[in-house]
């Protein structure tokens, strides 16, 4: 087997049904997010003794990981009210990626980064870093492209250009989820380190359907199921790629980066029982005046975001503010629709119209922040 810190990488992106999340990466500032103080490694003193009351849940009595599943559940259960920063790497034979995801004893908010280089030739390469902080409802995301800075507000959104920054909880448990269902991991012993005893799984092939030409792999586990590395390399024999994650526990958590508080943080609601919606901010900077956001509206709310297509909207329209929102102001908006006819009207106080609005959407770009945001979904993407 060759070494374990060899990994994989554009396979993984497809075979492994990483989504858009396994193709980024990213850096944690030092002055923002968790500070590491310790970095998980695969070294430690090495058993070939290993008892099936050791076995992770998901490992069969033969000691074969039949149920990667089950596994990935008990290391997120176990870990969701843990200080911890999840890092996965790639290295391709055209590109590098360093993805992390953090969050304190609670699983929000939450932090991620991606931070990615793509080299295209010899003397080309492209850059991209990401940072996204993420509460319960809402998400505030910075992009470097390389040229220019752009942010992004949003409220209860699905995935917008990178599910690692929009919703890396799901992106990292289908990574995870991703290596161990593809890999045919079976026990190979226990590891001690640090005084912590971990059952250690090995991989000398991919299982079906995902049949790969190469995978080997190696991963560290508890008992109870906390995956603490996952080191991996798979694809063809003249192009391997390799791949890793790790988990470190021994972080702090240190909240919101502070260009969040640079932001004007809106949110939308229905307001005035249906008749009206509320665009407050809720903190940061002011928002400008002459900002032009686009609504698009229901009567009826809807089920998730993804049912929230603009082209079943009842109606679309435009509103642009007058003034400047300042941080705890707020505007309302009234709809009047009429079969194809409508018209939305912007107030600075509370005001009842004839329209009763289920679900909203608003979208809008002042300089170089966008906003996308809606309310009257029934289920949030971050429950």
């Amino acid at each position: 087997m060759r070494s374990p810190t060899r990994r994989a990488a554009l396979a993984v992106c497809v075979a492994l049904l990483l989504v858009t999340a396994g193709c980024n990466g990213g850096t944690t500032p030092t002055s923002t997010a968790p500070t590491t103080t310790g970095t998980p490694t695969t070294t430690g003193t090495w058993s070939p003794n290993a008892t099936v009351e050791q076995y992770p849940p998901g490992v069969a009595a033969n000691g074969t990981l039949t149920n990667a599943s089950r596994l990935v559940n008990a290391h997120f259960n176990a870990t969701a009210n843990k200080s911890l920063e999840l890092t996965y790497k790639g290295v391709y034979s055209d590109q590098r990626f360093v993805n992390r995801y953090a969050h304190g004893t609670n699983q929000t908010p939450y932090y991620s980064t991606l931070n990615r280089t793509h080299t295209s030739d010899s003397d080309h390469s492209i850059r991209r870093a990401g940072e996204s902080y993420q509460t319960g409802s809402h998400g505030y995301i910075k992009d470097d492209g390389g040229t220019k800075t752009d942010y992004t507000v949003t409220q209860d959104p699905s995935s917008g250009g990178s599910s690692w920054l929009d919703l890396a909880p799901y992106t990292a448990q289908r990574t995870m989820w991703g290596h161990l269902s593809t890999g045919n991991y079976t026990v190979n012993g226990t590891v001690e380190r640090d005084g912590q005893t971990f059952v250690q799984l090995t991989a000398n092939g991919s299982t079906p359907p995902d049949k790969l030409p190469s995978y080997e792999g190696t991963a560290l586990v508890t008992p109870d199921g906390v995956v603490y590395n996952i080191d991996a390399s798979f694809g063809p024999p003249d192009n391997e790629y390799d791949e890793s994650i790790s988990l470190d526990t021994d972080v702090k958590w240190s909240g919101a980066p502070p260009w969040v508080a640079d932001l004007p943080q809106l949110s939308l609601s229905v307001v005035q029982d249906g008749r009206a919606l509320e665009i407050r901010n809720t903190g940061g900077a002011a928002l400008p005046a002459n900002v032009s956001f686009d609504v698009y509206v229901r009567n009826t709310t809807t089920e998730t975001v993804e049912d929230s297509d603009r082209s079943t909207a009842d109606a679309n329209g435009t509103v642009i503010t007058d003034a400047r929102l300042e941080p705890g102001d707020a505007v309302y908006v009234t709809a009047e629709i009429d079969g194809n006819s409508s018209s939305f009207t912007l107030h600075d106080e509370p005001t009842r119209g004839d329209y009763t609005f289920g679900f909203a959407g608003l979208r809008g770009t002042h300089e170089h922040i966008s906003y996308r945001l809606v309310t009257g979904v029934k289920t949030s993407q971050y429950e």
